[in-house]
């Protein structure tokens, strides 16, 4: 069979037979050892390189330094121990130049598949596959050159068909060995188990190279060669062996040592960052907390687990009058209002013994003590916190002085609303309660003052003129009572219609004709010849606020004074001017006018005096109807009155005042 082979190459010696090689098994087991352990190394630098390759491409470099010298290495001391674990009956001897070089070529393929495989923008696939070709040619390379270097009576040929199966067995274990990792690589809790797989794998690439190769390898003596002077024996090789491991482990070792020391350094570096970020940020934290508790509105109170003051801040000065050095480290019931500190004490106790919180993620409404031993109230809310092992807590103090005042004022207002409301009701029960015998005295005085019947004595007729004048003027007031309980209930209805304000001046003149000549006034009508015959508008409530504030004026101008009316069309309203030359008020007086029963006494109407709610009342309709009503009093000089009546009533203000009530045409 050798002889198709190499018979055109070789003039094989005679017809002896090649030599047998024996193994010595241990030697074996050490060899594969040696692969393993060097595999090892290597993956696990590979792998430190792969995990430091963005933050440090210089370690990175470093770690696959490391591994291709670990991986070089192993390929080189596994085939040496495996070939002193070989023998031939000829003995072996080895060259020392090409011994020691022959580490080279594994080397180099190794760092090169390093290279490659570290490269991670490559896919994943395609660099494993190209790394386990380079570790595959590495290994045959540094196989073949070991077994160069050989020197023995014989002539050394291969079968190339197992020669290239003890490559391909390499270049297929070193894939999977590379992808075995790759796969460790992404399951971290279990690594080292894949590392350790891939390791034994490896190790076996470069074991199953090495003796697939030497079967490969016959051996044919040679008649009467000598051996070779000046070569290695197998005891030095041993020597040599030894001595080329320990070299290459501590070169190895100084390139890990390197690398880790370049990482260390830039962990503590990164740390240093670290730190320096993490100290930027808690100080910017801390015065930023500073300024919240020195600026919150609300005041800010830290005790320990004693009840002792720990942090006291600006707004807690402000609402309590305490500096922080006069309350640091005093018990916090120098602020509670009838609380002292055993008290206080009790309550932290209790808290802490049992869980159960009165206050503590709850809030409640407690009464404080100021400086000056002054009560206020407060809205507190309190936090626990455990700082350091120890426990503080964090009170939110509110002062709500203000937000009592306005609860008070509030409740006051609801009491008077509810009294206006009693008093409404009582009113408009009362009017209506009054109206029904009044009409009955009203009616049979009018058939007696008229004599209806029959004619009566004078002096009883002048009885009924009495009695009809008098029921008329209190069922004016008691109208009145009833108009105001429905002002003040907002229950006064609309009823818009065609008003004539020439016959209604007309008229409220010739009602009051009889007491202004009485009292020799001179009343005086002006109405501009613009104004519009009718406008739209409550004839009755329009006729009250006319008459209430005549009335008023004739009631309070002296005898031979001066009363006048001024009417004139305006922008879509009609302005009404009324003035007089009598006693007048003051602005107190006028102020008091406006109230419900406000009655201003004088000389001039001590025996006229009326309810108080004529002026309140007419103010009440003229803003009803949308309209306004001003007064300009001097005391002693007299009183004018502005009035602006909307010419057309507005359907869509009544509808939002709500008083669109019942409406008539």
């Amino acid at each position: 069979m050798f002889n198709s082979y190499f018979t055109a190459l070789v003039e094989l010696p005679g017809t002896q037979p090649p030599l047998i090689g024996m193994f010595s098994w241990d030697l074996v087991a050490l060899s594969v050892a040696v692969a393993i352990c060097g595999a090892w190394a290597a993956l696990s630098c590979l792998a430190r390189a792969l995990s430091v390759h963005t933050e440090s491409p210089v370690g990175s470099a470093l770690w696959k330094l490391s591994g291709g010298i670990a991986f070089g290495g192993a390929i080189w001391g596994m085939h040496f121990v495996g070939m002193l674990a070989f023998s031939l009956p000829c003995g072996i001897t080895y060259d020392f130049l090409q011994t020691s070089l022959s580490i080279l070529p594994g080397i180099l393929a190794s760092l090169t598949a390093m290279s490659v495989v570290g490269r991670t923008e490559v896919g994943v696939y395609t660099r494993l596959a190209v790394g386990s070709v380079l570790m595959g040619i590495g290994i045959g390379a540094m196989h073949y050159a070991g077994m160069a270097a050989m020197r023995l009576p014989a002539i050394l040929l291969y079968d190339p068909w197992i020669a290239a199966l003890s490559v391909a067995a390499a270049v297929g274990l070193s894939f999977i060995a590379l992808l075995v990792i790759e796969l460790g690589q992404q399951r971290a809790s279990s690594f080292f188990m894949w590392k350790l797989i891939a390791a034994v794998i490896l190790g076996s690439a470069v074991a199953t190279m090495h003796y697939v190769a030497m079967q490969a390898a016959i051996f044919y003596p040679t008649l009467g060669a000598e051996a070779a002077e000046g070569q290695l024996s197998q005891t030095v090789m041993a020597l040599l062996v030894g001595l080329g491991t320990l070299a290459l482990a501590g070169v190895v070792g100084t390139a890990s040592f390197a690398a880790r020391l370049k990482e260390t350094a830039r962990n503590l570096a990164e740390e240093v960052r670290y730190r320096a970020a993490a100290e930027k940020t808690a100080r910017a934290d801390e015065m930023r907390l500073q300024a919240i508790f020195d600026t919150a509105v609300d005041a800010i109170i830290v005790i320990d687990g004693k009840g002792l003051i720990r942090q006291w801040s600006e707004s807690a000065e402000r609402i309590f009058g305490y500096a922080a050095d006069e309350v640091l480290g005093r018990n916090i019931a120098i602020i509670m209002y009838d609380i002292d500190a055993a008290e206080h004490d009790g309550f932290l106790r209790r808290y802490q013994e049992t869980g159960e919180a009165s206050i503590i993620g709850i809030g409640r409404e407690v009464m404080g003590r100021c400086k000056d031993g002054s009560p206020v109230p407060i809205d507190l809310s309190v936090g626990k916190a455990v700082v350091d092992g120890e426990v503080l807590y964090t009170g939110i103090l509110r002062d709500i002085t203000k937000r009592k005042k306005i609860e008070r004022e509030l409740q006051a207002a609801i009491q008077v609303k509810i009294a206006n409301e009693l008093k409404s009701n009582f009113l408009a029960h009362m009017s209506h309660e009054m109206r029904t015998p009044l009409n009955a005295i009203l009616g049979f005085s009018d058939i007696m003052r008229t004599q209806a019947f029959g004619k009566l004595l004078p002096a009883y007729r002048s009885y009924a003129e009495d009695i009809f004048s008098s029921g008329n003027n209190l069922l004016n007031q008691v109208n009145a009572l009833l108009d105001l309980s429905k002002i003040e209930k907002n229950a006064q209805e609309i009823e818009p219609a065609d008003v004539d304000l020439r016959a209604m001046l007309h008229d409220i003149t010739g009602m009051l004709r009889e007491r202004s000549e009485k009292k020799q006034l001179t009343m005086s009508v002006l109405i501009d010849n613009d104004l519009p015959q009718k406008i739209r508008s409550d004839r009755g409530k329009l006729f009250q606020v006319l008459f209430n504030i005549v009335n008023n004026a004739v009631k309070y101008t002296t005898d031979k004074g001066r009363i006048s009316f001024r009417v004139w069309p305006g922008d879509d309203a009609v302005q009404i001017l009324i003035e007089d030359n009598g006693t007048g008020m003051t602005e107190e007086e006028i102020t008091h006018a406006l109230q419900p029963f406000g009655q201003l006494k004088s000389a001039f109407t001590a025996g006229d005096a009326g309810t108080g709610l004529g002026l309140p009342v007419a103010v009440s309709f003229i803003e009803l109807l949308g309209g306004d009503i001003r007064i300009e009093s001097i005391k002693g000089i007299g009183t004018t009155v502005r009035i602006r009546v909307p010419s057309l009533i507005d359907e869509q203000f009544l509808a939002d005042s709500g008083a669109g009530g019942r409406r008539g045409a």
